[in-house]
């Protein structure tokens, strides 16, 4: 049977022409500013939540820190006992501990009023009614310092001490 050149099956995908040739679609700049957007909200949520905890946590260490006065006492509370612990390991001699608790006594009284009393003598010290009580021990420290023999035990001398810092005001 003869075919007829109207019957040829036309062919399905027919040739394009340029002018029906479609761009691929563009995104939209709308997507990359909701992107900047969500990544700034994101570090303003971390940035806050840092910062609201930090604070927190710093006004609890304020709250629960000791006052001025108080850590001082705790600071040279410390140096007291590392001296009788000194003397009590064989470091230091007697001497050498009545030397140093006058030198903490006075750093003592600079520190918690101000005053320079590290060459004072003792009784301007007793004179003061702020640094009479520091005066009064620092007089019962001069004979083991300077003496060449004393009966004046360290341990009597660090208990005083510890009283001294413990009462100051």
């Amino acid at each position: 049977m003869p075919v007829h050149e109207s019957t040829v099956l036309a062919d399905p995908t027919p040739s394009p022409s340029p002018a029906t040739i479609i761009d691929p679609p563009q995104y939209s700049i709308a997507w990359l500013i909701l992107a900047v957007l969500c990544v700034i909200v994101i570090v303003a949520i971390i940035v806050g939540v840092l910062r609201i905890s930090r604070a927190v946590v710093s006004r609890r260490a304020y709250r629960e820190r000791p006052d001025e006065p108080e850590s001082l006492k705790a600071e040279f509370l410390r140096s007291v006992n590392d001296i009788a612990a000194r003397h009590e390991d064989g470091a230091i001699d007697e001497r050498t501990g009545h030397l140093e608790l006058t030198a903490v006594m006075r750093r003592f009284v600079r520190r918690t009023t101000g005053h320079d009393v590290t060459s004072q003598d003792v009784g301007t010290l007793i004179a003061d009614p702020r640094t009479r009580d520091v005066g009064e021990l620092i007089a019962r420290l001069y004979e083991p310092d300077f003496a060449p023999a004393s009966d004046v035990d360290l341990e009597g001398s660090v208990h005083r001490a510890r009283e001294v810092i413990r009462r100051w005001s």
